[in-house]
């Protein structure tokens, strides 16, 4: 499972986004300190740069998708 599939961790990326762009810089700062990943971050950085907010609207990559509920087996549904 990739990070971005895990709903614990998108509720957590979705609460720092909601931070603001100075918690997002904090936090990949941090980041870069405990992996030693300051090059490789502002690598990806650069390269997100280079999309537009309307462009990852218009493929949908502004937000998770929503998840499908399963029924358990054996259990009543109830409304």
């Amino acid at each position: 499972m990739t990070l971005t599939k895990d709903p614990r961790i998108q509720r957590k990326v979705e609460h720092l986004h909601a931070l603001g762009a100075r918690a997002t810089g904090e936090f990949l700062t941090e980041l870069a300190a405990r992996i030693g990943g300051a090059p490789a971050i502002l690598s990806l950085l650069n390269e997100y740069q280079r999309l537009s907010p309307g462009m990852v609207r218009a493929a949908c990559g502004d937000r998770f998708p929503q998840h499908a509920l399963h029924a358990v087996p054996g259990r009543e549904v109830r409304a």
